[in-house]
């Protein structure tokens, strides 16, 4: 046991159950903060508008940014949201509700390396970028394609990925010129998107077929593909960038794959539907809601199995790890 927790874990100062889980629950239109601790709920936030799909929290876990999406899925007709919601986790409770002035459909929101705050706005075929501070907009950097739904940094901070969902494309993107560099096909459909921890390859799943896409952000083209026991979703990879851990939503499954040899090493029997992945900074556990159990399900990644799981509101979808603020 020692020698594989070697593998999957990377030390690091900080307690197993430290922090929070940022849960959205899209039916309630709500919040939830779960403290990993104590295993439940702290509070819940409504939003100011429909279906929140995605959540950020500050790097001290004391504020929280909540994207109002709109009542539709990804490409169909339906309300087309314009604001974000800003939340202090301290005393978990909306204080101000940021308006953007086009429509937008903003969905994932994440702090950059810079400090600022990216969000996709995917209506706009772009990711908006604002000063958390003031909430006021800095840039937008365009994607070139439609429904740029989800992305992810290099750890260099030189580079983004977008996931453009019915495209089934990635767009690369230079940050340090805010320049579109190309656009890579990959599938029919893909979703979420993660990157290795060089900052060259990306991993999204193929949503057509039980495969894994790697992504080369420098030649712009498909480097390998991975196979997976059933379709992926959302994924995270490993603090000691060993391994992906990758839901696999309609088995109901969570897998690690060792990326080293580029298999799957592990599946795990979960609660019905895993959405997105996020592990915590130990690296011993990786989380996951499950929308259609109404629950976060906790895997301990040394032991491969499912060791816990948090009551949520209706059909939780984004989830992200705060610290608990101060």
């Amino acid at each position: 046991m020692c020698a594989r927790r070697a593998t999957l874990a990377e030390a690091v100062e900080l307690p197993l159950h430290d922090g929070r889980l940022l849960v959205v629950c899209k039916d309630d239109r709500s919040l939830d903060v779960l403290d990993l601790r104590r295993g439940e709920s702290v509070g819940t936030v409504i939003s100011s508008g429909d279906s929140p799909h995605e959540v950020a929290a500050s790097m001290d876990g004391a504020v929280g940014y909540l994207p109002i999406y709109g009542d539709s899925p990804v490409g169909a007709p339906g309300t087309d949201g314009r604001a974000i919601d800003v939340i202090d986790l301290v005393r978990v409770a909306r204080v101000a509700t940021e308006r953007i002035d086009f429509a937008s459909r903003p969905h994932l929101p994440q702090l950059g390396p810079d400090g600022l705050l990216y969000v996709s706005t995917e209506l706009d075929e772009s990711i908006s970028v604002f000063d958390p501070e003031t909430m006021r907009p800095v840039t937008r950097l365009g994607t070139g394609a439609a429904q740029s739904h989800m992305f992810a940094f290099a750890p260099d901070g030189a580079t983004m990925a977008v996931a453009n969902v019915t495209p089934g494309t990635v767009s690369v993107i230079d940050l340090k010129s805010g320049s579109l560099r190309g656009i890579v096909e990959v599938a029919a459909s893909i979703n979420r998107i993660t990157f290795d921890s060089v900052g060259r390859f990306v991993f999204t799943a193929d949503q057509g077929s039980a495969r894994l896409a790697v992504v080369d952000t420098h030649t712009l083209g498909v480097a390998d593909w991975i196979d997976l026991p059933a379709i992926g979703f959302g994924s995270a990879l490993t603090p000691n960038a060993r391994h992906l851990v990758i839901a696999l939503r309609r088995a109901s499954q969570i897998a690690i794959v060792d990326l080293r040899s580029r298999t799957v090493v592990a599946a795990i029997d979960v609660p019905a539907h895993p959405q997105a992945i996020v592990i915590h900074p130990s690296g011993r556990y990786a989380y996951s809601a499950c929308d259609a159990s109404n629950l976060v399900v906790e895997v301990d990644l040394e032991d491969a199995r499912v060791r816990r799981v948090i009551p949520t509101g209706r059909n939780p979808d984004g989830i992200a790890w705060a610290r608990s603020p101060t």
